[in-house]
């Protein structure tokens, strides 16, 4: 009677072992938004693009005013001294001493308004693309920080599950050699450790990815940034 309870119970240890894969652990709770805050004010600092939306904001609005002082260039001036004392015969004057002259370029003074148009369009156009990249910036360090708590909360499991089966194997061991547990059972049990082994690996690889997107954003590593208060 009591070897026939062990095999019963037996396969429903193998069953929880591969079923608590399946949600006992959720990502909420390591979920810190005072923290991912702190990761988005730090993104908008440092991140080298956003920068440079920055730059690209400051030099349209310096095009600006310096198309608008371009009004200058439709106006040419020159001046022509002739000695009051000179004479030619050939080729008399009306004025002797200092004449000057103002030359005005028509076609570049029409063309002036809509120059100072274009460059306050791209002024705003800088703007615009600045905020857009902001935006998504931000959604980007958001993205990746939940991505990074969900492999955590993958690699907290799988470790628990491997613990579990590992566990089970040594129980299993014990009972075969006392005749209470089957081979088949112990062989299934080893085979499980090692399946939980394998997803172990796995998680653990998928936690470094998702930590190196995270930090690709922030331009630091997380050990770096001690949430505040800490």
């Amino acid at each position: 009677m009591k070897r026939t309870t062990y095999y019963l119970l037996i396969p429903m240890a193998l069953l929880s072992i591969s079923l608590n894969a399946h949600g006992q652990e959720t990502m909420t709770s390591g979920i810190s938004y005072p923290y991912l805050n702190k990761l988005i004010d730090i993104a908008i600092a440092k991140y080298p693009d956003l920068k440079v939306r920055e730059y690209q904001v400051k030099a349209a609005k310096n095009n600006i005013t310096r198309v608008a002082v371009g009004y200058l260039d439709a106006f040419s001036a020159s001046y022509y001294y002739r000695p009051t004392q000179a004479i030619d015969v050939n080729n008399p004057n009306l004025f002797n001493g200092y004449q000057i002259g103002i030359n005005v370029n028509i076609g570049s003074l029409v063309q002036r308004p809509f120059i100072v148009k274009d460059a306050k369009a791209q002024y705003k156009i800088a703007q615009l693309q600045e905020t857009s990249y902001h935006q998504n910036l931000v959604a980007e360090v958001k993205k990746r920080y939940f991505a990074y708590q969900e492999q955590l909360a993958q690699l907290k499991l799988r470790s628990k599950s491997l613990s579990d089966a590992q566990s089970l194997v040594k129980q299993l061991r014990f009972k075969f050699e006392k005749s209470e547990a089957s081979f088949d059972d112990l062989t299934r049990a080893l085979l499980l450790s090692s399946e939980q082994n394998q997803f172990l690996i796995t998680a653990e690889g998928g936690t470094f990815a998702a930590k190196a997107a995270l930090e690709e954003l922030l331009g630091d590593t997380l050990e770096n940034i001690k949430p505040d208060g800490n």
